[in-house]
């Protein structure tokens, strides 16, 4: 099982001297990345760190240098549409139980665990603890 998603940012540009915004991954499948609307065809993810492997990979969007998507302001959207690994050593954040391990014993169950730094795992992100954020989701789920 896995899930399937778009992440929309808002993104202030701090520094000028800005080249890339980076984010934390693992085991992500990133479909496309996206700035103000605009594709982005140079983006790239790092290689995971021999021995290290549950830091996962950076994932590298380029600020424009020229005119190929501009920036009318230091604020611009970002959006990464992937999906994450069905392998639940790779995708550590969550959990699917099966009905049998359920109150009801009649549906599953899916939770998220986001602690420690698996929140890489679902979404792309900044993810260590000094760096917060709030967020929107929409879930579609079967209907019972």
């Amino acid at each position: 099982r896995n899930i399937s998603a778009t992440a929309s940012y808002k993104v202030e540009i701090l520094d000028k001297c800005a080249t890339c915004v980076q984010l934390d991954t693992r085991g992500l499948d990133i479909q496309s990345v996206s700035v103000n609307g605009t594709a982005v065809p140079n983006w790239k993810l790092g290689c995971e760190v021999k021995g290290k492997n549950h830091l996962g990979q950076r994932l590298s969007v380029p600020l424009p240098v020229d005119d190929s998507y501009p920036l009318q302001s230091s604020t611009f959207d970002l959006e990464i549409s992937y999906t994450t690994s069905s392998d639940g050593s790779r995708c550590t954040a969550v959990q699917w139980l099966p009905p049998a391990q359920t109150a009801g014993k009649k549906r599953p169950f899916l939770f998220t665990q986001c602690y420690a730094i698996h929140a890489r795992s679902i979404v792309p992100c900044m993810d260590c603890p000094a760096v917060k954020m709030t967020y929107r989701t929409a879930i579609t789920v079967p209907y019972w």
